[in-house]
């Protein structure tokens, strides 16, 4: 059996938009209060994304930082995968831009669609063509500009989410001399189009004048049952973390910035201190795919990763479909 090539992170990257969208800005055009969203969110405001950027124009600044802090040319990057469901078109894939603005002119490239837990799912692609052997460097970006797709009349989904970037760069673990790839998962529970979706545009309902007048192409979300499976899915992913390595080995918890109070209760149920937790929501709100990576850059810049200790990334989102990473600085 062919030994795994060990796997680290070299580099970090993020960006967000100028813009900044506050609760007392979103009180004028919808029904809601500064007061009701921090109480139930612990939102403070989210980055919207400037009329002339799109998907990749954010993708592309968070891979730049990420390949900077590499100190690595966008020429010896052979993967460019881009976690994102509001890519700037349904295809070719938003990877392919990037790839060619970046100069990353040696590299293929795809996008991967799985909302929220994108990043993490696409990290997980990275290090096994790495382990592999197969292929040396690879980029993965998590990127949304999800202000295109909500409908800022429903204030169950307009008030949470926020547009960014985020972008690591994936290598062997000689090569990177942090950041080691430990492990990670993947689930789903399919048919749960209802809790979490963007019903139309795709096969199931191709776009028509009645889909757009209808507001089909908007995010919609159940949000009672988000919240408790988020809950329930974050705890147990901390959990098999601390059954597998013990409590005292994590140093940090990045988790993706779904929402501030399932954060909160999902650490009680875990009996651990919302110090272990680095949280930005407050900032930029829930930017999907983009969560996490931004979190983990910010995180790093803060001086939360310990040598030696253990940093977890649960992820959850539409599918629904949740996993994580766990690395080791």
């Amino acid at each position: 059996m062919a030994t795994l090539i060990p796997v680290g992170i070299a580099g970090l990257g993020r960006y967000l938009p100028e813009r900044r969208l506050t609760n007392l800005d979103l009180e004028k055009v919808v029904d809601t209060s500064d007061a009701w969203i921090q109480q139930r969110t612990g939102i403070s405001e989210r980055r919207i994304a400037a009329g002339d950027q799109v998907t990749s124009t954010l993708a592309l600044n968070a891979a730049r930082q990420a390949l900077d802090d590499a100190k690595m040319s966008p020429e010896e990057i052979d993967v460019v995968v881009c976690a994102t469901v509001t890519g700037d078109q349904s295809f070719p894939a938003t990877a392919c831009r990037l790839g060619h603005d970046l100069g990353a002119k040696n590299a293929g490239g795809f996008d991967l669609g799985a909302a929220c837990s994108g990043f993490v799912f696409g990290s997980q692609v990275a290090a096994g063509f790495i382990q592999s052997g197969q292929f040396r460097n690879v980029l993965v970006v998590g990127a949304e500009v999800l202000s295109r797709i909500l409908d800022y009349k429903d204030r169950n989904t307009c008030v949470l989410f926020g547009d960014g970037a985020g972008a690591a760069v994936f290598t062997s673990l000689d090569r990177a001399g942090r950041g080691e790839f430990l492990g990670g998962s993947i689930s789903m529970e399919g048919g749960a189009e209802d809790v979490l979706s963007q019903p139309a545009g795709g096969s199931r309902h191709p776009a028509t004048a009645e889909s757009v007048a209808q507001g089909l192409h908007y995010m919609k979300m159940g949000g009672t049952k988000v919240y408790k499976f988020a809950v329930r899915v974050f705890a147990e992913l901390v959990k098999g973390v601390i059954d597998k390595y013990g409590r005292d080995q994590i140093g940090v918890i990045v988790p993706h910035q779904v929402n501030q109070r399932i954060i909160e209760s999902a650490m009680e149920q875990l009996d651990m201190p919302m110090d272990m937790v680095f949280t930005n929501i407050d900032r930029y709100g829930n930017t999907s795919a983009a969560s996490v990576p931004i979190a983990l850059r910010e995180a790093y810049d803060a001086g939360r990763f310990q040598k030696g200790k253990l940093i977890v990334c649960p992820a959850f989102g539409a599918g629904m479909a949740w996993g994580h990473i766990l690395l080791r600085w």
